[in-house]
């Protein structure tokens, strides 16, 4: 949450002349839910829409770029999809994601109470699983362009 997987996304997608799927707007697209109703699913329902969401959109033609809710990694296999594609992990320190999490919008259910308690568990559990799927991690800068070109210089080669 809060890393940048939108605005690197569009930046990537435009570098690379492809379609840029939002995983939040594309689940209410392909799926029928408002963002409301991805907002207040229980938890386990979400993760489940959302590895779906990953499975469905990597069958596409490449190339794409899109993004991927962090939960999906916690499922050994999407865990397995994303070893098998280009997975990029868009790594920042875990004082950013709390001050950038918010607590409302879809994913977010889980942080209305003890926020901070929430974001640090998952962080821990998850950054090490993330670490060993990506095919490349970025450590995150507050300049967006500079982050896109890494990741571009990556993808070229």
């Amino acid at each position: 949450m809060g890393a940048g997987k939108t605005t690197l996304g569009k930046l990537l997608a435009s570098e690379f002349s492809c379609e840029y799927f939002d995983n939040d707007f594309e689940m209410t697209k392909r799926y029928g839910y408002s963002q409301e109703e991805l907002s207040s699913m229980p938890v386990i329902v979400l993760h489940e829409v959302e590895s779906r969401y990953l499975a469905d959109v990597l069958m596409q033609d490449a190339p794409f770029v899109t993004g991927a809710a962090a939960s999906v990694v916690d499922y050994p296999e999407n865990r397995a999809l994303l070893e098998a594609n280009t997975a990029i992990y868009l790594h920042i320190p875990l004082e950013q994601v709390i001050s950038r999490a918010g607590n409302t919008g879809v994913g977010r259910q889980a942080l209305a109470h003890d926020a901070e308690k929430v974001l640090t568990e998952r962080y821990l559990r998850r950054d090490p699983l993330y670490r060993a799927v990506a095919a490349l991690t970025v450590e995150l800068t507050d300049q967006p362009q500079r982050d896109a070109e890494i990741i571009s210089r990556f993808l070229r080669n």
